[in-house]
């Protein structure tokens, strides 16, 4: 009978011991995630409304747990809302955070039609990336390749960081960041192919490139179906497309007025040169832009010429091209 109460009390002690080192490990060894995770934990939630979203990020590891220690440590009532970026936290570090508060975004708008460069300028003014990172990424998109399917065939990233207004964490993961691009260029640009069937038979990779070309092109929404379909109809009839913006691309400097001197430089991005497409998108087209390649107006015109006031003259012919260039430059 005594054996088998010091078995039983052995038993028990054994027990207490492993809960306690569970308990222990749970709360103090950090739970290693694959990347930072950024989580939003909206004004008015409760403990238990945290740890769901914390838990449903994979966060942490037990939301009855984290509960209990909130209560215990008595921060239950101090965990604010906010903006928060976890990455291989315990459950103390987590709860330590949350007491302290979120960590504040930074509201960034990414113009229409910046090239990648540009875009990650931007972003490192802000204190959001560093733009040699961001860049490497732009120009191996290959990580985001198995999510997002039609980046299947391209080889950069230009063209597919959609223009919007965007929040970011100061310093954030640069693989977040695109994502976000992505994301929300899935969410706009994906609908507008399934609307009616586009005109013309360019694939959706060509759709992007040439869109990229309009929206360099027209400075009002207004003509960018004209342009299209003038860019369309050049390569309908095999013509070079000599778009000016292709040229600048090639050069690394869309600021600069073009010499005729710049029109002759060797790159698959002179449309001045070579036929066709260039080989990829000069820039990051919005809406617009993608939908007026997608549809673009039904006209003959065949060129065009700025007038000085944000608008073109079109032509049908070369030779009334000429007197609109005699007239407007």
């Amino acid at each position: 009978m005594v054996f088998k109460k010091i078995w039983w009390k052995n038993i028990i002690v054994v027990a207490v011991l492993f809960v306690s080192i569970l308990f222990i490990s749970w709360i103090f060894l950090p739970f290693y995630n694959s990347a930072p995770i950024n989580i939003l934990i909206p004004a008015g939630a409760d403990s238990f409304e945290i740890a769901n979203i914390l838990r449903q990020q994979a966060v942490i590891k037990n939301k009855f747990l984290f509960i209990l220690l909130s209560k215990v440590l008595n921060w239950e009532k101090d965990l604010k809302a906010g903006n928060y970026e976890f990455s291989s936290s315990n459950m103390i570090d987590v709860l330590g955070k949350l007491k302290k508060g979120g960590i504040k975004r930074s509201r960034v708008t990414i113009p229409e039609g910046l090239p990648g460069w540009e875009v990650s300028q931007i972003l490192e003014k802000e204190k959001i990336i560093k733009k040699n990172d961001f860049l490497a990424l732009v120009n191996d998109p290959g990580i985001f390749k198995e999510e997002f399917f039609f980046l299947l065939s391209v080889e950069s990233l230009e063209g597919y960081l959609y223009p919007d207004t965007y929040y970011f964490f100061v310093e954030e993961n640069e693989v977040q960041v695109i994502r976000k691009f992505l994301l929300r260029f899935q969410e706009i640009v994906l609908p507008l192919y399934e609307e009616k069937i586009p005109r013309n038979d360019l694939s959706a990779e060509e759709i992007i490139i040439l869109a990229s070309i309009v929206e360099k092109e027209a400075q009002i929404n207004l003509e960018k179906p004209i342009i299209a379909a003038v860019f369309h109809n050049r390569l309908e009839k095999g013509m070079k497309l000599r778009a000016d913006p292709t040229v600048k691309y090639a050069l690394g400097n869309f600021q600069e007025r073009l010499t005729y001197e710049d029109l002759t430089v060797s790159s698959p991005y002179n449309t001045y040169v070579y036929h066709g497409l260039p080989p990829g998108p000069i820039c990051n087209p919005g809406k617009d832009s993608i939908y007026a390649v997608l549809y673009p107006d039904e006209v003959d015109y065949l060129y065009f010429v700025a007038k000085g006031d944000g608008t073109h003259k079109f032509s049908d012919t070369y030779e009334e091209h000429l007197k609109a260039v005699h007239k407007y430059r």
